[in-house]
């Protein structure tokens, strides 16, 4: 049992596994990076009154980012028009061709998105045109490059995995590694590796990344911040 910044009350946490990753609030089903997150979240003056996109359609982050003045929730799919809305009222949205105006943007959420994003630099782009100046993009990413002592190593530099070819086919720099993911059962490739050196070498002139919270937990789990200038 313990506190859950999620759920911004104390919880149960259930455990299914040895790193953080599966040790989830059974009430809004939150593990570690997502409590950080919602951690930094609440420590923002005037949350209510900014407009916030989230990456994640399931996100555990609905009941801080809720209370808003604008919170939309988006997903990806190559069958649905980007900017298109669904039944749910969840915007379909590609983080590398988002259709948001520019500087309309105050946060940007992802958790463990971006290192499947082939043209990651795209993506950052994006984040520094939709942001309004002194917006930021909240995200995580993996980062262990093993475990020592129980407790994850975390890797000091970035590596590309794969790359999406002009004909549409993935050539592999390394084995194929595909992480779990809610919407395709056959999980998803992860496109990078990402280490320390991650700001950089994607920051950008009127876009500078930096560590917002963490090293945290066994899984040493670290938001990451990318700030429009």
């Amino acid at each position: 049992m313990g506190y859950c910044d999620c759920c911004s009350s104390y919880s149960v946490f259930l455990q299914t596994g040895y790193w953080d990753e599966f040790k989830r609030c059974i009430r809004c089903k939150s593990n570690l990076r997502y409590r950080l997150i919602a951690k930094y979240l609440k420590s923002i003056p005037g949350l209510e009154n900014l407009t916030v996109v989230d990456l994640d359609p399931y996100s555990p982050l609905e009941r801080i980012l809720s209370k808003c003045n604008k919170y939309m929730k988006t997903y990806y799919s190559p069958n649905d028009p980007l900017g298109s809305v669904n039944h749910l009222g969840i915007r379909c949205e590609d983080i590398t061709k988002l259709t948001f105006e520019d500087n309309s943007i105050d946060i940007i959420i992802s958790s463990d998105v971006l290192e499947h994003v082939d043209d990651f630099e795209a993506a950052m782009r994006e984040t520094e045109r939709v942001l309004r100046p002194g917006g930021f993009h909240l995200f995580t990413v993996p980062m262990s490059a093993g475990a020592r002592n129980g407790i994850a190593v975390i890797s000091n530099k970035t590596v590309k995995r794969a790359k999406v070819l002009n004909d549409g086919t993935i050539e592999h720099y390394l084995p194929p590694q595909y992480h779990s993911d809610p919407l395709n059962p056959n999980g998803i490739l992860a496109f990078w590796s990402f280490g320390l050196d991650l700001p950089k070498l994607f920051s950008r002139d009127n876009l500078e990344i930096s560590i917002a919270l963490g090293p945290e937990g066994k899984d040493q789990r670290i938001v990451w911040k990318a700030t429009k200038k």
